[in-house]
């Protein structure tokens, strides 16, 4: 008898739970028309959410690499669609694209505490939001080019700097 009255709150309370929404539902970010959306939605959403998509605002250079990146990792994408895509994201996600509508707000970043944590605030963030740092996980080579690639476009950083911002990044957030 105990255990029958047992599973029937159980139930009860199963059945309850189920019919409770989520409190703070936001609508989804969409992506906008154009072509390459659905190559986008697709391919890009296998891994990523749109959110994460959306909040990236980079110019052609910048996709590309993300682009190349992502098949270096394995997404499956042909040299014209990874054309098509770049194209894509930048005239929807460059660096002077209005917010989409939907889209969240950026969170709330800090950065892991640390030598060069105060510089990469200084020059990173001039041009990227922090989300794109702190998803990263890279190998020390990979974030002195990375880091190289920054300060060739123009990114401001001594040598010195350039050297502990790589070792900020490589001890954070390596592989």
């Amino acid at each position: 008898m105990q255990s029958a009255r047992s599973l029937a709150l159980a139930g009860l309370a199963a059945l309850s739970l189920g019919s409770i929404g989520p409190l703070h539902a936001q609508p989804a970010p969409s992506l906008p028309p154009g072509e390459g959306r659905d190559l986008v939605a697709t391919v890009c959403t296998g891994c990523h959410a749109l959110t994460t998509i959306v909040q990236i605002r980079d110019g052609s250079a910048g996709w590309r690499q993300f682009v190349n990146y992502m098949i270096m990792k394995g997404a499956q994408v042909s040299a014209h669609d990874s054309d098509t895509i770049v194209q894509y994201l930048t005239a929807n996600f460059g660096p002077d694209s209005p917010p989409q509508p939907n889209a969240p707000p950026p969170a709330a970043i800090s950065l892991p505490a640390g030598s060069g944590k105060d510089l990469v605030e200084a020059r990173c963030v001039t041009c990227h939001d922090l989300t794109r740092i702190v998803a990263s996980r890279r190998q020390k080579a990979d974030w002195e080019a990375i880091v190289g690639n920054m300060v060739n476009r123009g990114a401001s950083a001594t040598p010195d700097e350039r050297a502990t911002i790589v070792s900020y990044l490589a001890s954070q957030f390596g592989e």
